[in-house]
């Protein structure tokens, strides 16, 4: 993953003003080697298609009645991911002054979004647990987004906060970015999506 002066990286502890300026901020981190493990060697007994809204504890709740439904082993994995997902849940609504959250936690195993796209939201936060991570554009100034830019993509476990379309200005427009390309392959991607509830959106 290349650094760019359009992205930003952030901490953990993300100020309440992030994303004020910036189309995407970038969270540089590695899966811990035995998590990742654990993740590519699980097989689910059916695929994973959580989409749940609410406060921490309907969330917590959701999630984790949803990885065993989907037969997520061994516990102390989905235990650990349910952890992530609410810290990065956190860091989201610290970072956007979201209201009320809404968590999407799917395995994907085509080309999902294949096209270069923005999304109708104020901000989106992504990341991918297993397979290759989302793909997206770092605009020149004044350039057309989509013309002769290299594709820069997410590294597995990295987490991105993209501007989206309810929140572009001219100084940050929304964040152009797409599913990467697997369909066919093989591969089967462990991916997360967490962005503000329509009824909580300003």
């Amino acid at each position: 993953m290349l650094r760019d002066e359009a992205a930003a990286p952030v901490s953990r502890r993300a100020p309440r003003n992030l994303m004020q300026s910036r189309s995407i901020c970038l969270i540089p981190r590695e899966l811990e080697p035995g998590v990742a493990a654990a993740l590519d060697a699980t097989t689910l007994a059916s695929p994973l298609r959580l989409r749940v809204t609410g406060e921490e504890e309907t969330l917590r709740r959701a999630l984790a009645q949803g990885l065993a439904d989907a037969g997520l082993e061994p516990a102390w994995l989905a235990e650990w991911l349910v952890s992530d997902v609410m810290r990065l849940a956190l860091l989201y609504r610290e970072a956007t002054r979201a209201g009320e959250i809404r968590v999407r936690l799917e395995t994907i195993a085509d080309d999902a979004c294949r096209l270069f796209h923005v999304d109708f939201v104020r901000f989106r936060l992504v990341t991918t647990y297993r397979g290759p991570g989302t793909q997206w554009i770092a605009p020149a100034p004044g350039a057309d987004p989509l013309a002769e830019e290299p594709i820069r993509r997410l590294e597995r476990g990295w987490v991105a906060i993209l501007r989206g379309e309810k929140a572009a200005t001219a100084e940050a427009p929304a964040q152009p970015h797409r599913s990467p390309p697997i369909a066919g392959t093989g591969v089967e991607r462990l991916f997360l999506a967490i962005d503000e509830a329509p009824s909580a959106s300003r």
